[in-house]
């Protein structure tokens, strides 16, 4: 699961570098003031086997929206909360609608979020709690028996 950051939690789950980036990553943007993520549907390589390109799909990705989309969506008449709207949240003419982008260049990504590194990051950690406890039984062990000789 991709977790739910705030604004300023956004720049530290880069966890993978955009080159590396795989099918079933979370493509991070930045538009204006906020951030977008997108799932990675597809990967483009060229022919060095490098990433170029991404297809995605996404909700919420589009052009601004106006004043009247603004008052007939959310049935609010409130200049000050439609800027607000678009300004702090990127609410955009697709609010709601999940859209797809093919091709979408490499360059125009932030940072990327792997689930499989999140994985293998969590299995480390095991790994290491596990030889921490096997080193503390066998120390225990040798403890044990040099004590009986």
């Amino acid at each position: 699961m991709f977790p739910i950051p705030t604004k300023d939690d956004m720049p530290a789950l880069k966890n993978t570098t955009v080159p590396n980036v795989t099918e079933g990553d979370v493509a991070v943007f930045r538009i204006k003031n906020y951030w977008h993520v997108a799932y990675v549907e597809k990967v483009h390589r060229n022919l060095l086997r490098e990433p170029v390109s991404i297809d995605v799909s996404e909700m919420n990705y589009g052009g601004d929206l106006s004043y009247s989309e603004f008052k007939a969506t959310w049935k609010s008449r409130s200049k000050r909360e439609w800027k607000r709207a678009a300004y702090c949240c990127g609410i955009t003419d697709n609010y709601g609608e999940v859209t797809r982008r093919d091709h979408v260049d490499l360059d125009t990504v932030t940072q990327v979020w792997s689930p499989d590194d999140v994985d293998s990051e969590g299995y480390q950690e095991r790994f290491k709690d596990l030889v921490d406890r096997a080193r503390r039984v066998i120390n225990r062990f040798k403890d044990l028996t040099e004590s009986e000789l």
